[in-house]
């Protein structure tokens, strides 16, 4: 408190002024008391010497020792010098001195000033009496003419002292005065500021962010106001602080959450904010890149000159971009806006990064599909119509090549029917976004069941099927007939690739979370290049050979969905001339 600057400022001002006001007083009492004492002096000493003219007047005759006699008998009775003189300023008489030896005082100014005022008066210093004196003189007259002045005069040693206690009476009173009015003033003074410094300590406080600390309000002034004033401040701005805050956790939840990358610039192109998404999309790190320049943190020119276009030209820029990477191509879809301010002025920009590398890579799938469908629907279809003319146009052709082209007929229309089905189960298990219908399964029983349905087709190639199935239920959710085709593809594909008097083993083995089913065949084996594409569509090893077994290319393309859709997975392995392994994990029904 006692080293508050805002304390003593107000306290010294206070000061200056008392002090100054107390000098100027104590200046102007003394004063005024000097010229009142000095005043009242002369008009003693005129009245005294306008007494003498009249003792003096009225006793004409009294000269030599009868007049000073009388003349120093006025004076011890008044306290007062009298000095009688004649009109040419010869000493006739003085209370105090003999006459005989004294100057002619003709010249003297109060005898000069009584000779043209009628009065006159003077305070020098006395050589005669060694001390500074007040004169005043008045002309007596004889006969109506001047005949002489009578002097009356008063030492001002005595008048100097009374008026120095005086002043030191005046300047112990000032002082008292001053003293009693510093300390209220600064009882004042401390009455103000202490509020004014708890309220720029709570200002302080409320700067750093501490809302809840509140002034006490004792009086009703305006300082009371003021104290209740920032008391609804502070609880205002904690208001919008906490509103403030939970919007931006709110934003920076959703701008987190968002699979899009978001990244906003100052309009210096100073990163300002980033979320995850594009701190992985543009490999820009989040931490260190706050306030940097995009383009001191980005590899990426061709976002950076998406952003600079944006603030160039105040308008928005949508851009499809392709990102060529050590992992691959990567595709974006960038879309970047000015943000303006409230007096539209340009304020930044905000970009937005879509990362489509998923639906390029779809849509290229989907041309790809759709080139191969066609491909293979147009091959059995120009079989059969290519046949079908033949057999129209020619009229001779006998009944044994008829049978021959109808056969051959009937197995392309197979093989189409075959193609049609496995395209619309694929289509099936891809629509919906992999949502099926859930139905309590029992794999043992499908898997067996399955199994049992290939017997013969294992006869027909000389190919032993055999069944490794788990005792007890295996239980799971999930849709029957998509499950069921999945184990039909990889028992039929491996009977087709087996050769004679070869072996293929249906196993289903189940643990805490999972069921497992494996098809395991003697066939040629699968090279590894081909191992990591097998499950695509319409992928095939040897087409030829998958042709002429009537394989349409979808069957592991229809089992990888099939447990992609229901939570599981599939894999495969093999060693050329040692056959494969196909492992579909399933989870099971908790």
């Amino acid at each position: 408190m006692f080293l508050s600057r805002f304390l003593w400022k107000i306290y010294a001002g206070y000061m200056v002024v008392i002090l100054l006001s107390s000098i100027l007083m104590g200046v102007l009492i003394t004063g005024w008391m000097e010229e009142e004492s000095l005043t009242a002096i002369h008009n003693e000493l005129a009245t005294q010497a306008i007494t003498v003219r009249v003792i003096t007047e009225d006793l004409p005759g009294l000269v030599g020792r009868g007049l000073q006699k009388r003349v120093r008998e006025l004076g011890n009775a008044t306290g007062s010098r009298f000095t009688l003189i004649d009109s040419s300023g010869v000493v006739i008489a003085d209370s105090l001195e003999n006459p005989a030896f004294m100057d002619n005082h003709g010249t003297r100014p109060e005898i000069l000033s009584a000779l043209s005022h009628g009065v006159g008066s003077s305070t020098r210093y006395s050589e005669t009496l060694k001390t500074k004196m007040m004169y005043v003189a008045v002309p007596y007259l004889q006969n109506e003419e001047i005949a002489g002045y009578v002097r009356t005069s008063i030492s001002l040693g005595k008048i100097d002292r009374k008026l120095a206690r005086l002043q030191n009476i005046v300047l112990f009173g000032t002082g008292i005065a001053v003293v009693a009015a510093l300390l209220v003033g600064y009882l004042l003074a401390l009455n103000f500021s202490r509020p004014i410094e708890s309220m720029t300590r709570r200002a302080e406080s409320m700067s750093l962010g501490n809302y809840d600390e509140k002034l006490p309000v004792k009086r009703e002034d305006e300082i009371g106001q003021l104290a209740k004033a920032l008391n609804r401040m502070a609880d205002g701005l904690r208001e919008r602080i906490e509103t403030i805050s939970d919007e931006k956790k709110k934003l920076q939840a959703i701008l987190a959450g968002m699979v899009e990358g978001v990244i906003a610039v100052s309009d210096d192109e100073r990163i300002v904010h980033i979320n995850g998404a594009a701190s992985k999309i543009a490999g820009i790190p989040i931490s260190g890149s706050i306030g940097r320049r995009f383009w001191e943190v980005s590899d990426l020119q061709v976002l950076s000159e998406v952003l600079g276009q944006t603030l160039r030209r105040r308008t928005e820029v949508e851009r499809n971009v392709k990102v060529v990477g050590r992992d691959g191509d990567m595709y974006l879809n960038v879309h970047s806006a000015p943000i303006m301010s409230s007096e539209n002025e340009l304020a930044g920009a905000v970009m937005v990064l879509h990362d489509i590398t998923e639906l390029n890579n779809m849509e290229r799938i989907r041309r790809d599909f759709v080139t191969n469908v066609s491909h293979e629907l147009k091959t059995p279809v120009t079989a059969i119509r290519a046949m079908i003319e033949t057999i129209i146009d020619d009229k001779e052709m006998s009944r044994e090549d008829e049978a021959r082209f109808l056969e051959k007929i009937k197995n392309q229309s197979i093989r189409l029917s075959a193609l049609v089905g496995d395209v619309l189960t694929l289509a099936r298990i891809e629509s919906d976004k992999g949502e099926i219908e859930s139905t309590r399964l029992n794999l043992r029983d499908l898997v067996f069941s399955v199994a049992e349905s290939f017997q013969s087709d294992g006869d027909v190639n000389r190919v032993a099927l055999e069944s490794d199935i788990k005792e007890g239920d295996v239980l799971m959710a999930g849709d029957e007939e998509t499950i069921s085709q999945a184990v039909s593809n990889l028992i039929d594909n491996a009977l087709k690739y087996t050769p004679h008097s070869g072996k293929v083993t249906v196993r289903l083995r189940a643990d805490k979370e999972n069921a497992v089913i494996m098809v395991e065949d003697d066939g040629p084996g699968i090279e590894p290049v081909h191992q990591r594409r097998i499950f695509e569509r319409f992928y095939r090893i040897d087409k030829p050979r998958s042709r002429e077994l009537g394989g349409t290319g979808l069957g592991l393309s229809i089992v990888k969905h099939a447990a992609i859709t229901h939570g599981g997975t599939v894999e495969v392995k093999s060693e050329m001339g040692r056959g494969s392994v196909f492992t579909i994990t399933l989870p099971l029904l908790m």
